[in-house]
C-alpha cells in the first residue's frame, strides 16, 4: 500500500512538472529557429507576470505548419477580436454580396405635389446611415432622399412620419455590457434596425468670454435631444474640464464644467441616445423640412405586416453593401456595426434578430465548422460583453478559412494596418511590421487581443494572441509579431 502511495505520489509530481512545463513549450517548432522561438516565449512568460494568462498560435499559411502554441485552446475573454468571429461568420453565412436595405414607403396618392397620406421609413439594419462614406455629412443620405421624394412630385406629405424599426426584436442593450455610466459612450450604442450616425449626437462645447457659459453646438442640429448647459469659460488657455450626463432612459443632456478661453478648440465627443429609431425618424423629418418636403403629421413608431407593405407605394430604396460595413467594424472597432451584424445573422438563422439568436447563429456556425470547443460561449457580437471565451485556435482556423476564401482581397482591406490606419495607426510602426500587419485588436480592462496577419513578402502568417491579466501586453504583442517579421528576413 505504501509502495502504490509512493508509486502514485511519484506521478502527481511528474504530471504535474508535466503540465506547468506544457504552458512555456511550443509545439510544431521545425518552422522557427530556437533562438526566435524563445524569444517569443520570453515575452510571454513576461506579459503573463504572476496571475495572466497569454494565448498564443502563430501559423505558416503557406505550409499550413502551426509554428508555435501556447493555451492555444484555453478559452479566453477576447474583447474586439470577437468581432472577427461576428464578421467572418456574417461573410459565410450572409454572402459577400449581402446588401442592408432601406426603404421609404407612401400610403395615399399624390395630388399637386402633397401626398394624400403618410410616410412611413422600414430600418433594415444598415448601420452605416451617417457621414462615414458621405463626406463626414450625416445628413447626406436623408438629403438625397428628400430629393428622391421631390422627383416623384411629393413637397408636402398631409400625414404623419412612421418608422418601422421591428426587423430587429430583443433588448436593445446586452446584459453583459457595462451597466455603469458607460452607456453614454459611443461604443455603448444601442441596437437598432433602424440607426441613424451611429446612434450618438456630437456634443461640442466651445469657449466664449471668461465667466460666461460656454457655447454648445450638437451635430446633427436636432430636436430630439434637450441640452441643459452647466459650463463656464475660465480664463486661460488650458484644453477643457467637461463632463456629460444623460438618464439612461431619456435624452435630456446635461453637459458640465469649464473651457478655457484661449483653448479655441474647445471639447468635442459623441454621446449616445436612446430610442435611436426615433432619433433617427426626427432628424429625417427635419431634413426633409429643410430639404424642401414638409410633414404634416407627427412622428410615430408602426409595425407593418408583409401586406401592409405591399399596399403602399415604394419611393426611396437605400441598399449597401456588406463589404463596406466591415471597415469601421474591423479597422475602428465600431461596436453598433458588429451587433447589427449580429443581429442580421440571427436574423437569418431563426428569422428573428436578438442578441439570442445572433448567439445561436454563432455558435451554428462554429459547430459546423467543428470549432465549437468546450468552453468557449458567445455573449455578443463586438467583445464588449466580458462573458465571451473563445481561444486562439478558434480564431486563428477562421484566419486561414478566410484567407483560403474568395473574398479575402477585401476582409485584408479592412482590417487595420499595422503603423497606418484605425486601432493600429500608433502600433507596429517598426520598419519590419509596418504596413505588413493586418490585424484586429481588442481591449477592455485586463484583456488586451492582437488577431490577424504578418506578410512580411517572404513569408504569410496568420495569428492570434489573446490575453487576460497580463501585463506590458500591448508591448509585448508588437515586439513578438517584430521578432517573428525579423526571423522571416
Amino acid at each position: 500500500m505504501q509502495s502504490f502511495s509512493r508509486r502514485f505520489s511519484f506521478f502527481c509530481l511528474v504530471s504535474l512538472l508535466l503540465v506547468t512545463t506544457v504552458k512555456h513549450v511550443n509545439s510544431a517548432p521545425a518552422g522557427l529557429d530556437s533562438a526566435t522561438r524563445s524569444a517569443i516565449s520570453a515575452k510571454l512568460d513576461k506579459a503573463e507576470g504572476k496571475r495572466g494568462t497569454a494565448g498564443c498560435v502563430i501559423v505558416d499559411l503557406d505550409t499550413g505548419e502551426t509554428l508555435l502554441s501556447r493555451n492555444a485552446d484555453n478559452a479566453l475573454t477576447p474583447a474586439s477580436n470577437m468581432k472577427l468571429v461576428t464578421t467572418i461568420t456574417a461573410l459565410s453565412q450572409l454572402g459577400s454580396d449581402f446588401e442592408f436595405t432601406t426603404r421609404i414607403f407612401g400610403n395615399g396618392n399624390v395630388e399637386g405635389g402633397a401626398l394624400k397620406g403618410s410616410l412611413c421609413i422600414i430600418g433594415g439594419g444598415d448601420p452605416n446611415i451617417s457621414g462615414r462614406f458621405q463626406n463626414d455629412d450625416p445628413l447626406a443620405l436623408f438629403k438625397d432622399w428628400a430629393a428622391q421624394l421631390k422627383k416623384a412630385g411629393i413637397t408636402n406629405v398631409t400625414g404623419d412620419l412612421e418608422y418601422d424599426s421591428t426587423l430587429f426584436g430583443g433588448e436593445a442593450f446586452c446584459d453583459g455590457w457595462p451597466q455603469d455610466s458607460q452607456y453614454i459612450q459611443w461604443y455603448c450604442a444601442e441596437v437598432s434596425a433602424l440607426a441613424f450616425n451611429d446612434n450618438c449626437i456630437g456634443i461640442r462645447v466651445v469657449p466664449t468670454s471668461a465667466g460666461k457659459p460656454a457655447k454648445i453646438e450638437v451635430t446633427p442640429e436636432t430636436s430630439y435631444v434637450t441640452i441643459v448647459n452647466e459650463t463656464t469659460t475660465a480664463p486661460g488657455k488650458k484644453g477643457a474640464e467637461i463632463g456629460i450626463v444623460r438618464p439612461r432612459d431619456g435624452n435630456t443632456i446635461t453637459v458640465k464644467g469649464k473651457v478655457y478661453e484661449q483653448a479655441t478648440w474647445g471639447y468635442f465627443t459623441d454621446v449616445t441616445i436612446h430610442d435611436p429609431a426615433a432619433y433617427a425618424a426626427t432628424v429625417l423629418k427635419e431634413t426633409l423640412a429643410r430639404e424642401g418636403v414638409s410633414v404634416q403629421g407627427t412622428i410615430k413608431p408602426v409595425t407593418l405586416t408583409n401586406e401592409d407593405v405591399k399596399q403602399r407605394k415604394l419611393l426611396v430604396e437605400h441598399k449597401a453593401p456588406l463589404l463596406e460595413a466591415l471597415k469601421p467594424i474591423l479597422t475602428n472597432s465600431q461596436n453598433l456595426h458588429a451587433e447589427m451584424l449580429f443581429r442580421q445573422l440571427g436574423l437569418r438563422y431563426s428569422g428573428k434578430g436578438t442578441f439570442k439568436t445572433g448567439r445561436a447563429a454563432v455558435e451554428a456556425f462554429l459547430s459546423e465548422q467543428k470549432l465549437l470547443t468546450e468552453g468557449i460561449h458567445i455573449e455578443d457580437g463586438s467583445g464588449l460583453a466580458r462573458d465571451n471565451r473563445i481561444t486562439c485556435n478558434l480564431l486563428v482556423k477562421l484566419l486561414k478559412r478566410v484567407a483560403a476564401g474568395d473574398h479575402f482581397d477585401a476582409f485584408q482591406a479592412a482590417l487595420a494596418v499595422g503603423g497606418e490606419t484605425g486601432t493600429l495607426e500608433k502600433r507596429l510602426t517598426d520598419s519590419s511590421v509596418q504596413g505588413k500587419v493586418f490585424a484586429k485588436t481588442g481591449y477592455i480592462n485586463g484583456v488586451r487581443s492582437l488577431s490577424g496577419f504578418l506578410f512580411t513578402g517572404k513569408r504569410r502568417y496568420a495569428f492570434s494572441m489573446l490575453m487576460n491579466n497580463c501585463v506590458y501586453t500591448k508591448q509585448m504583442q508588437d515586439e513578438i509579431i517584430e521578432t517573428l517579421a525579423k526571423a522571416a528576413e
